[in-house]
């Protein structure tokens, strides 16, 4: 049986239950057309910063697109967690604030864009923002100590949204979702050290096959 790419075999698992199976299939298709939360300005700066934060070449098919910037911006509209640090805003308030300022810091020291930006030197703003380094003292804007915070909640959803699509969890090798179809739990009987089951998917990650195949 085939696999179109943006189908992984993950998804035809009957270790999956029917519910599960829903949800990650509808992470592969996702609406791009506007943002439901972000100006287009925070939301381009939001696309442009993605791809430094966490390079996806080593564990996804060249041109594979999982949508994370669209999947970001749908995920602040709600529901959230209830949890935020109390010198921020509301997150979609806070990430708004954030980009904006990212923008603006790169505007007034290189007199570009953030979205123009060479990726080096968006990695450089990106660890100064981490390091607390960059904000700015205006209305609509953040200090470079909530920078700081929204920083680590910028991560944290990366990682979240990240882990979440089925794309990701069969480049992994991830199989926590397989524990059984909609009659039965079926489990699992390996739990030892290096174990797997037959039916787990093997990473197909180019940067897990060569550290695999240099073992």
């Amino acid at each position: 049986m085939s696999h179109p790419p943006d189908r992984p075999e993950i998804l035809d698992s009957d270790h999956l239950s029917t519910r599960t199976r829903e949800i990650l299939t509808s992470r592969l298709s996702v609406s791009t057309a506007q943002p439901r939360t972000l100006s287009l300005r925070a939301y381009a700066v939001l696309d442009a910063l993605l791809p430094v934060l966490l390079p996806l070449d080593e564990i996804l098919p060249p041109a594979t697109d999982i949508a994370m910037t669209a999947r970001i911006d749908a995920a602040l509209s709600g529901p959230r967690d209830g949890w935020r640090f109390a010198d921020l805003p509301p997150d979609a308030e806070a990430w708004e604030s954030a980009l904006l300022t990212l923008d603006d810091v790169a505007a007034e020291q290189h007199r570009l864009a953030f979205i123009h930006l060479a990726p080096d030197l968006r990695g450089a703003l990106l660890d100064a923002v981490m390091d607390g380094q960059i904000g700015l003292e205006r209305e609509g804007r953040l200090t470079a100590s909530q920078m700081r915070r929204w920083a680590g909640d910028l991560r944290g959803e990366v990682v979240d949204c990240l882990m979440s699509d089925p794309r990701i969890q069969q480049a992994l090798g991830i199989s926590s979702s397989l524990t059984g179809g909609d009659t039965v739990f079926q489990g699992f009987t390996e739990v030892g050290p290096d174990s797997r089951e037959s039916f787990e998917p093997k990473a197909t990650a180019p940067l897990l096959q060569m550290a695999e195949s240099s073992e």
